[in-house]
This record gives C-alpha cells, sequence and structure tokens, in this order.
C-alpha cells in the first residue's frame, strides 16, 4: 500500500472516529452528522498531506511535526467562530495529525502504536468535552444558530428573527430577537418588538435561568420548570421590573426537530392563570 493512500486511509477513520465521539457531548448531537462529515475530511486532508511528506523523505521527526502542524492548521480553521469549543476541536486534530504522521513514516512497523492513538483519540474529543462549561446548558445547546419564522397572537401575524450564540466563554447564551407586526385589523399601528436576553446556570439551584430585556423597558428574570417533558424545556418567571404588581409570565420552548423550534409565551395577571399571548414557529435559517 503506498504512503499517501495509507494516509488517506487511516485519516478518514481518525477523523471519522473523532466526529463520533462527539456524540457524548450533548451541544454536538443535533449536528452529529456535519461534524462527522467534517471530521472525516479533514482526517483524509491530514492524511493525503502526510502521506506525501512520507514518501517524498522518510523522517519520523518531520512526518509527526508535519502532522501536528496540519492538523492544527485544519483543526484552528474548523473552530474558528466555535471559541467555547476550541480546545476540544482543535487538541483531537493534533492528536490525529501527529498519528498519521507517525504511521505513514513508520509503516509497517507502527501496528501497535496506532491501536493505542486510536483509543486516546477516541476518548480525548468526550473528555475534553465533558470539561466545557457549556454542558451545563445542554438542554437549550440546540437552539444554537439563527432562526427566523412567524409569530401569531394577541399583537395580530408577524415574521421573526432570533439568534442564539454562546457568550463569554460558552458559560452563557445570548439571545436577540426581532418581531415585526404589519399594520392589521388587530394591530392597526403595527408594531416592532426587540428583545434580548441571556440563558445561564445556576449552579446553587441547578436549573438554568434566562433574564430578559424588552424594548418596552420590560425585564423578565425566569427560571427553568423541572416538570418539562421530554423534547420541552419552559421557564416561569420570578421578577417582573416595570409592569403592575402580581403579573407573572413563561416561556416554554418545544423542539420538534432539529431545525424545527415552536416557542409559547404566557401571560397572567395577579390572581388569574395563564393565557397564551403569542405562538411563534422558527426554523433554522441555512
Amino acid at each position: 500500500m503506498s504512503k499517501p493512500l495509507l494516509g488517506v486511509l487511516l485519516g478518514a477513520a481518525l477523523g471519522a472516529l473523532d466526529g463520533a465521539s462527539a456524540w457524548l457531548s450533548a451541544d454536538a448531537r443535533p449536528i452529529i452528522v456535519t461534524i462527522i462529515i467534517g471530521s472525516t475530511i479533514k482526517g483524509v486532508i491530514t492524511g493525503l498531506l502526510a502521506g506525501l511528506i512520507a514518501r517524498w523523505r522518510q523522517s519520523t521527526m518531520l512526518g509527526v511535526a508535519a502532522g501536528l502542524v496540519i492538523g492544527f492548521a485544519l483543526s484552528h480553521v474548523a473552530a474558528m467562530g466555535q471559541p467555547g469549543h476550541y480546545a476540544e476541536i482543535v487538541l483531537p486534530g493534533m492528536l490525529l495529525g501527529t498519528i498519521v504522521g507517525f504511521v505513514t513514516q513508520r509503516y509497517p512497523r507502527a501496528a501497535v502504536a496506532t491501536g493505542a492513538w486510536l483509543l486516546a483519540i477516541a476518548i480525548s474529543g468526550p473528555v475534553l468535552a465533558q470539561q466545557t462549561p457549556a454542558d451545563n446548558l445542554a438542554p437549550i445547546a440546540p437552539f444554537i444558530g439563527r432562526w427566523v419564522g412567524t409569530s401569531e397572537g394577541q399583537p395580530g401575524k408577524g415574521t421573526v428573527e432570533r439568534d442564539y450564540e454562546r457568550a463569554l466563554g460558552s458559560r452563557f447564551v445570548r439571545v436577540r430577537n426581532r418581531s415585526t407586526y404589519p399594520p392589521q385589523d388587530k394591530n392597526p399601528k403595527g408594531e416592532l418588538h426587540e428583545d434580548e436576553g441571556f440563558f445561564s446556570f445556576d449552579r446553587s439551584r441547578k436549573r438554568i435561568l434566562l433574564r430578559q430585556f424588552h424594548v418596552e423597558g420590560f425585564v423578565v428574570s425566569y427560571v427553568q420548570d423541572l416538570d418539562s417533558k421530554a423534547g420541552t424545556i419552559s421557564f416561569s418567571s420570578e421578577a417582573i421590573e416595570n409592569i403592575p404588581p402580581g403579573w407573572r409570565a413563561r416561556e416554554t420552548y418545544i423542539l420538534h426537530a432539529a431545525d424545527d423550534l415552536e416557542e409559547i409565551f404566557e401571560l397572567a395577571e395577579q390572581g388569574k392563570d395563564f393565557a397564551v399571548y403569542s405562538r411563534t414557529r422558527l426554523k433554522r435559517a441555512r
């Protein structure tokens, strides 16, 4: 077997294994197929380059160093825009490059070392993923990304744009929302509503919190409800600023599919039950 072909096959196998190990991180499960494909492609490119280097010059030190650099470069590009997951993307990529660089130089005498390193790369990604603070926010990790959709309720019918992104070392998730309601019978003047918020994890209560700031001046502090059904997460207000006393609010999110999110927003006056204020249906924007 030629060394470039060996590099391609080994790189593809290690890349697929590295990508599949991301399943152990709840954040990654909604996009696991994309992760596996991307990781496999990185492995193939790394293996091909390492194999070409090994065919050009026989030097274990050169092969390992080149594989390390190539693995770092490709993984760095893949990790751009994901600062909260930088280490768990880059370090396995560097390990993959080191393995392929070594094996293509030492083939066929590196079989035992290859097996040991396969095990190392299989466990390195999940171990790093478990160390990230973002795991505490796993229930809302599938929301990360840009969404567009429609809303219907007391303000009428409108369109919605929303972004969820990690912030401050992935210890928080920031959400930005913009809802536009054109003039209509139910809302003759129309309405533009904007709000921003942060999800965080309270270690003492072991619950996710949501602090939401509205353009109208309302500030709502929510706490995660513990009785939510599978595929659903809801938050009930603990405090609302700049509204008459006694009002309560509740946000319920239902993830129907990886790219299909429904939000139900409810309000309740003092002494009354919750009533639906609006329903929003969002699709992940490509």
